[in-house]
């Protein structure tokens, strides 16, 4: 076998080990990832949360105006762990961003409840009024501070850096960004985590990454959403149903 026969079979079987290296690095990344966030569920269900923090929002959707795939026909749309936990039957105690009268709605302070009982540290985030946060802001929640605002028009990247930028230097250790539509948004980079609080083709309650924020649809009015995020930072959505 002369030299150029030996070097071009010396290049395949390297091509070959940087693919294969590629589809192990993928694998272990991606099975990680989803092993997190099996954890979450699980500490959501029958362990503590301290070290979690978790962004509990009111539902914004109306159900006529919902454009989320519906479940598969026998497949219950309630969170696993909503029953686990007793939040699929809570009593309705009372709180805001629900309609009052609205027949087995979920309630914000009950869902935040249950989760402070789990030591996480919880912040409420009124979905429905997006006013309320327009304005840049750090809030508290248990130990953590977490920064939040909400767009009602378009933000280039360069905005959205300097948002996040004065947010850190306030001490925020999360940052969440309410806005009706993702059009709004000019970049992904600078955000942990997004609250989509209109109907959006698909996108779906239980969240995607984006960049690096992850983007999670607020669910329809009467239900409460829930971002938990791990102290490593791995986010996952859920919804708790009446």
């Amino acid at each position: 076998m002369d030299k150029a026969s030996r070097e071009k079979i010396a290049l395949v079987v390297f091509a070959l080990l940087v693919v294969f290296a590629g589809v192990v690095l993928t694998g272990y990344f991606s099975t990680a990832r989803t092993w997190n966030v099996a954890a979450s569920f699980v500490d959501d269900t029958v362990g503590r949360m301290d070290g979690y923090t978790v962004l509990v929002y009111s539902g914004t959707v109306s159900p006529d105006e919902a454009v989320a795939d519906e479940p598969p026909a026998g497949e219950s749309p309630v969170d696993p762990a909503t029953n686990s936990i007793g939040l699929a039957t809570l009593p309705i105690l009372g709180a805001f961003n629900t309609v009052e009268d609205e027949e087995g709605a979920v309630f914000v302070s009950d869902v935040r409840a249950m989760y402070e009982q789990k030591d996480a540290a919880v912040l409420s985030i009124d979905a429905s009024d997006l006013a309320r946060y327009v304005e840049p802001q750090v809030l508290r929640a248990g130990g953590r501070r977490i920064g939040v605002y909400s767009l009602d028009a378009y933000a280039s990247g360069t905005l959205l850096a300097l948002y996040e930028k004065r947010l850190r230097e306030e001490g925020a250790e999360l940052v969440v960004c309410l806005t009706r539509r993702t059009a709004l948004i000019g970049s992904f980079d600078h955000a942990d985590v997004v609250v989509v609080t209109g109907p959006e083709k698909g996108l779906t309650t239980g969240g995607e990454d984006r960049g690096r924020a992850f983007v999670v649809e607020s669910p329809e009015r009467g239900s409460v959403g829930v971002v938990v995020v791990t102290s490593s930072n791995v986010r996952s959505a859920r919804v708790i149903e009446g």
